[in-house]
């Protein structure tokens, strides 16, 4: 399980601060296998959608880039059109399946990067870091491991590449199903890892219900083979007794979202995490969005949370790099 690091010491007067992270991406259907030639970002065009959104609720968006986007003059011009020219806005986002070098075979284990040869996964790194320094004007300092595959090689290879900061945690999540990491013991606090220190801030996560107490789950039905053979977590989250819940737009209410936040807030964690990929924002390329009529619905999502976090929970908006500023 990964839970390694030191925490890191926030400024007592911190208010609490929510970073908005989008997995800027291609478009593929996420129930096939992976292939190499899904490459498409026909959906770039849509994201001004969102964009304004931000813009109107003062939040900052990191836009977390993959190959696909940065190798292809459409995806460049999208997002250099939204970061304005922050370089600071645009970090790189490793989707191994369409990242040379292409020497691995193309499996659901193979597209968690850090399940890949060191040599291999560095390489891919090193590429993608190359390309987005040459399409932006500057080398990323922030990394999002594709399908949050963070492994045993990946803290060391964004030491020598120069990063600075790592979002591809998940907190108490488990994605060893199809070969990925395993997050259970990883709660939502940021934590400084290995030496130069790397910033891991986590994607957020909370436990919500009348069992739960600070975001966190005051029992786990899902760990006794009696309570899973009963379906007990599945009525438990019907009757609101434990719900999971990520900070995201993507298959969550607007009631969840606040209610995690609400949760985590109360419980001192001070830097949360709002994220989404980036095809969601035209209809037809996500389980989440798949008409007009979700899409109405996502886009409302996102914009009742950023009122709700800025005027009912009193917090601001900020990126990663504010975070390292603040503690570095």
């Amino acid at each position: 399980m990964i839970a390694a690091g030191r925490p890191v010491e926030l400024p007592s007067d911190l208010a609490p601060l929510l970073l908005t992270v989008i997995h800027t991406e291609e478009e593929f259907d996420w129930s096939a296998p992976f292939e190499r030639t899904a490459n498409a970002i026909t959906h770039v065009r849509e994201l001004g959608r969102a964009q304004e959104i931000f813009v109107r609720r003062g939040a900052r968006p990191v836009y977390m880039v993959d190959y696909s986007i940065a190798a292809q003059d459409a995806g460049v011009a999208a997002v250099t059109a939204l970061v304005e020219g922050d370089p600071g806005a645009v970090g790189a986002h490793l989707h191994p399946w369409v990242n040379p070098p292409f020497e691995e075979v193309v499996s659901p284990a193979n597209s968690y990067p850090g399940n890949l040869p060191r040599a291999l996964e560095g390489e891919k790194l090193r590429r993608l870091t190359d390309r987005i320094a040459d399409a932006f004007g500057a080398r990323p300092v922030a990394y999002l491991a594709g399908r949050y595959g963070f492994g045993p090689h990946s803290l060391s290879i964004m030491q020598d590449l120069g990063y600075r900061i790592d979002l591809s945690a998940v907190a108490l999540s488990d994605f060893r199903a199809d070969g990925g990491p395993d997050y259970r013991l990883r709660d939502n606090d940021c934590r400084w890892e290995g030496n130069p220190a790397v910033l891991r801030i986590p994607h957020t996560v909370a436990d919500v219900g009348f069992l739960c107490s600070g975001g966190r789950r005051l029992f786990e039905p899902d760990r006794a083979a009696l309570f899973r053979s009963l379906r007990l977590p599945g009525v438990m989250a019907r009757c609101g007794a434990i719900e999971r819940v990520r900070l995201t737009p993507e298959g969550f209410s607007l009631r969840h979202l606040k209610a995690a936040a609400r949760a985590l807030v109360a419980a001192h964690v001070r830097v949360l995490v709002f994220s989404f990929h980036s095809p969601s924002v035209a209809p037809g390329f996500t389980p989440y969005v798949r008409d007009r009529a979700d899409l109405g619905e996502f886009v409302a999502r996102i914009d009742g949370f950023l009122r709700f976090f800025r005027e009912e929970i009193g917090g601001r908006f900020g990126t990663p790099g504010d975070v390292l500023n603040a503690v570095a």
